[in-house]
């Protein structure tokens, strides 16, 4: 506990984050890990809950310098019983603001946590997202539309998962932050699946409700947020000085949504998108998460945590 006081202390700005990981998602979230150091070097702390134990006990072993692992057991019991309720899928979901509720529960200094799905990638410091809406509350990273060209099943689509993207959220810990990550968890411990007849998609549908109901929530302004491959055709995408642009501004994450790991050289998509048409950022991110599994198998060689055949199925069609 001393330990732990004494770490809340030390870091006063906002720069922490927590992400899910799962077995199936440990090469990828290692990606992720990987892309916050190169872009913000030590200033940041994550906080990472494994849902399992092989990749908790694997996690255990790295030593990740500004990290730290929470275990299943420092969940409420009632939280923990939805796994045998829930999918896997849906039960990450639910744990969204589980966590980023006892982040801030448990460490009342820390201003702001960040939740980052582990299919984020960085390519430049995501610092100036909170530095340019110092006022808000919730920071939500709305789902640009996919792109003109785009037919009408697909927009239809994307009116159902709902305007925002869960991949990156942020929570102020101040009174209309907390009582914002509070609904939500309540709503995702509900329910938590993909049924649109009833207005649920996931953690993610929920999110249209947060303005109205709460002040000081606010759609993320600062460029080169949420991109992925819902709106990957609008851009233009470049590179300068080692940095990557979209049309005139700079990239600071991607989100490689529907991506898996089915073996050591091949990433495979639940999406539909056409290889040809994908911007050459995904095979710099294949080329991060092979770095990812060389990595384990160095740690570890008996871990396996390529996608299995239900990975591979999308979760609703």
């Amino acid at each position: 506990m001393e330990s732990e006081i004494k770490m809340s202390k030390r870091f006063d700005h906002e720069n922490f984050f927590c992400t899910i990981l799962s077995k199936t998602r440990l090469y990828q979230g290692l990606a992720l890990l990987a892309s916050l150091k190169k872009v913000m070097g030590d200033d940041f702390y994550i906080f990472i809950h494994c849902i399992d134990e092989e990749s908790y006990k694997l996690f255990k072993k790295f030593s990740w310098k500004n990290s730290k692992l929470i275990h299943e057991k420092k969940l409420a019991k009632r939280i923990v019983l939805l796994k045998n309720e829930r999918k896997v899928h849906e039960y990450c979901w639910t744990l969204k603001p589980v966590i980023c509720d006892y982040v801030l529960n448990k460490f009342p200094s820390i201003k702001r946590i960040t939740y980052l799905d582990s299919d984020l990638y960085f390519w430049s410091d995501p610092t100036p997202i909170f530095k340019n809406q110092p006022d808000c509350s919730v920071l939500l990273s709305l789902e640009e539309k996919y792109s003109p060209t785009a037919n009408q099943s697909i927009q239809r689509r994307s009116r159902i998962t709902g305007k925002y993207n869960s991949g990156f959220i942020s929570f102020k810990n101040d009174v209309t932050g907390m009582q914002a990550l509070k609904w939500w968890k309540e709503k995702c411990l509900e329910a938590c699946r993909i049924a649109p007849k009833e207005g649920i998609f996931g953690d993610q549908k929920y999110l249209d409700e947060l303005p109205t109901l709460f002040t000081s929530c606010c759609d993320i302004t600062t460029p080169g947020v949420n991109v992925g491959p819902w709106n990957v055709l609008k851009y233009q995408f470049s590179t300068v000085d080692h940095s990557i642009l979209i049309d005139e501004d700079m990239l600071i994450f991607y989100h490689f949504s529907g991506l898996r790991v089915a073996a050591r050289n091949d990433i495979q998509s639940v999406n539909k998108m056409n290889k040809k048409r994908r911007s050459f950022i995904y095979q710099l991110y294949s080329d991060a998460v092979e770095e990812s599994v060389e990595l384990v198998e160095n740690i570890d060689p008996t871990f396996n945590g390529f996608a299995t055949e239900t990975d591979l199925q999308r979760y609703w069609n």
